[in-house]
């Protein structure tokens, strides 16, 4: 079973304009609110591929109803902190005319260090249960920068793999703890080690030192370009797929839950980084995450191949 973290779950407002006008007018041609929020959004797509998850992280109590019964129409299972506040709401708008997505990311509402002590109590708890944990996406005001050090730590004591997949200290600070994988962008993975990352040759050598701090492998999305799977020994490129891109929100998950599912059941990494892709691929086809038929119709080999 994979679990994955979800510290600061969100609703997505997602607008869509004919030609964003900055400091104009602007046409609303669609207007959707989601339940979000990184791990969220892995959750989703890994119930879309069949792969059993477990939903954790914090249930901010003004909108539990939102977020439980988002869970509960996803068919997902979940063991959830309650706190104080209510969901965070990030505005995105996407420009029709340039295929650009602009996003208005708020911070979330503050939490307690009780409230941190106990969720960690609960994900302890539910570890035995897992295979994988995916520590994954911002924090909140109140939640301390090592906490996915900590997670990470705990979950390795257990013999649990682990996926990253955040940006910042968060990110650096995480890496400390040997995670079995990281996923960020290209530009996350440079601004880590303070260094350009422009190239295939750029993402090979920074990614190697990450690999020198215990990370087992590192995979680096490249939008239109791509992806990169990284490891002490191989390297493996998966190109990228032409899709009419309506949307970036989510993808990046989409690829964190194909990766897994491709993983899990096949064993094999390559097959695990095309499954990946084309989940990355086909939510960026989407107004929102992609399903199941969306993401079979970008692979190159039947979906059978991917399963045990």
């Amino acid at each position: 079973m994979v679990i994955t973290v979800t510290l600061n779950p969100c609703v997505d407002r997602t607008i869509e304009v004919e030609k964003f006008q900055y400091g104009g007018t602007n046409k609303v041609l669609m207007t959707r609110n989601d339940i979000s929020g990184k791990g969220i959004n892995v959750n989703l797509v890994l119930q879309h591929l069949g792969i059993e998850n477990l939903a954790t992280g914090f249930d901010y109590q003004e909108d539990t109803k939102k977020l439980t019964g988002f869970l509960d129409r996803l068919g997902c299972r979940y063991k959830l902190e309650p706190v104080e506040g209510s969901l965070r709401v990030n505005v995105k708008i996407f420009d029709c005319a340039t295929s650009v997505m602009s996003e208005f990311n708020e911070r979330g509402s503050a939490v307690t260090a009780e409230n941190v002590d106990s969720f960690l109590k609960l994900l302890y708890t539910q570890m035995d249960l897992a295979s994988v944990i995916v520590v994954d996406g911002s924090v909140p005001p109140g939640v301390p920068e090592d906490i996915y050090e900590r997670i990470i730590e705990e979950a390795g004591k257990k013999g649990l793999k682990t996926i990253l997949d955040a940006s910042g200290e968060l990110l650096k600070k995480g890496i400390k703890a040997k995670p079995f994988l990281i996923k960020p962008n290209q530009d996350e993975l440079g601004a880590t080690y303070g260094v350009a990352v422009q190239n295939l040759d750029d993402i090979i050598r920074t990614a190697r030192k990450v690999i020198e701090e215990g990370v087992t492998y590192v995979c680096v999305s490249r939008g239109s370009q791509g992806a990169v799977l990284v490891s002490k020994e191989h390297v493996y490129v998966a190109e990228p797929l032409t899709v009419d891109i309506k949307g970036i929100q989510g993808a990046g998950d989409s690829m964190v839950a194909g990766f897994l599912a491709g993983y899990l059941n096949t064993g094999s990494y390559e097959r695990a980084l095309e499954l990946g892709t084309a989940a990355g691929s086909a939510t960026a086809f989407q107004s929102w995450l992609a399903s199941r038929e969306d993401i079979v119709k970008l692979l190159d080999r039947p979906y059978s191949e991917y399963q045990i």
